[in-house]
């Protein structure tokens, strides 16, 4: 539900959960703002409730190394996989718990890269910065790049008062299709790009990283006839089929066999419940699960990644190493999720060759191989355009920006 909402619009929908929630922000406000009197400076870095591994997990990594004497939390799940990375980083706190409530309302600067997910209750509290009833400077970090008009930074939806971008060419979209102002508008490069490179290389694995769809999105359903009418859509949809067809694809099992290559496939974090369902009769390809990898190993590990939509192409792409889009149901996908826009095209502004058939897919990966899964010259050349830094300069600039907006 969008925040841009009327606040009478939002009571009638209001459930159990959100009251309790109103509550905890209700008694935590007073004590949140003794503590933003007595403590001016403090921040919070968020992502998602249980997950350490994007853009904010590597800026707070890079703020609690490199900036010991500030002020700064991050808010986890601790039954989470990702809590024991972060928790030996230190001031880690639970999700949703009072300290994260009082949070809410104490800190100087939150500084997020999902809107608004990494608040204390997400549907609640997206209306109180939407609303400007918060007191912090909300910076988002971003995470991926944006292709047309997406509702994340969306000038109408979005109360942001930095935005970061990794290239000129996506910041020149969220202006032109999405409204936002030039002045919000920053570049230093995303925090998460600079430890990739690719030291720990296996030339011997592929990558397998499909991204999510909307209209079979388990996350938010609530009834059984729900979740079994949501399971009968993914059975019968191409996205489950196409998906588990090139996973066991005989051509393509059998070039992995005669050549000693494995693959990891690893589904969107949105979809990771499903990834018992994708089966291969190989023992080659293996598909994970977000409590088995760190994403940014994976990345530096492969040698080719096979991705649809996903932007975790521009993290690949940022090491040189070659990308294929297997677009099998573009015509969904355009329609039901992500509406193609006039400033991006995958055949022009993509970083690899595009295919929606599974047999000339798996040729092309054959290619690639006897290549040396090399990344081809104008793909390269695309690279060099796209990013605005390529430094392992970019936490130092984020922070610099960051700090010109904060309480000094």
């Amino acid at each position: 539900m969008s925040a841009v909402n009327k606040i009478t619009d939002q009571i009638k929908k209001m459930k159990a959960e959100d009251w309790k929630s109103i509550i905890k922000l209700g008694l935590s406000f007073i004590p949140g703002k003794i503590w933003k009197l007595a403590s001016p400076k403090m921040w919070v870095v968020s992502e998602y409730e249980s997950l350490a591994r994007d853009n904010g997990y590597w800026f707070f990594k890079y703020l609690r190394e490199k900036h010991k004497d500030r002020k700064v939390y991050y808010p986890i799940d601790f039954s989470s996989a990702d809590y024991k990375l972060i928790k030996k980083l230190g001031n880690v706190i639970p999700f949703g718990g009072w300290k994260h409530y009082l949070l809410f309302w104490a800190a100087d600067v939150y500084i997020g890269t999902t809107k608004c997910y990494g608040f204390p209750y997400r549907r609640i509290c997206e209306d109180l910065v939407q609303w400007k009833l918060t007191g912090f400077k909300y910076v988002f970090l971003n995470h991926g790049f944006t292709r047309g008009y997406s509702s994340i930074v969306d000038a109408k939806e979005t109360n942001y008062q930095l935005l970061f971008t990794c290239s000129e060419k996506d910041a020149d979209i969220i202006r032109k299709d999405n409204g936002q102002s030039p002045k919000i508008m920053r570049c230093p490069g995303y925090p998460r790009h600079d430890t990739l490179n690719d030291d720990i290389l296996n030339k011997k694995q592929i990558l397998i990283m499909p991204t999510w769809r909307k209209w079979i999105d388990y996350r938010l359903l609530t009834t059984d006839e729900q979740k079994k009418e949501n399971m009968q859509k993914f059975f019968a949809s191409k996205y489950y089929n196409c998906l588990k067809g090139l996973v066991n694809n005989k051509e393509f099992i059998s070039f992995l066999d005669k050549n000693d290559l494995n693959v990891v496939f690893y589904f969107h974090e949105y979809a990771q419940k499903y990834s018992k369902y994708i089966k291969s009769s190989s023992p080659r390809i293996k598909v994970g699960m977000t409590s088995d990898y760190s994403i940014q190993d994976l990345l530096r590990e492969s040698a080719l990644l096979i991705t649809d939509y996903s932007s975790v192409v521009y993290d690949f792409a940022y090491m040189y190493k070659p990308v294929m889009y297997y677009q099998f149901d573009v015509d969904e996908f355009e329609k039901y999720q992500y509406a193609p826009g006039e400033s991006f095209s995958y055949d022009e502004d993509g970083f690899g060759e595009v295919f929606f058939d599974e047999d000339k897919l798996v040729e092309a990966v054959k290619t690639s191989y006897e290549g040396g899964f090399t990344m081809d010259e104008k793909y390269r050349k695309r690279v060099d355009e796209f990013f605005a830094h390529h430094d392992n300069g970019n936490c130092d600039r984020v922070y610099k920006e960051i700090i010109k907006i904060a309480r000094k």
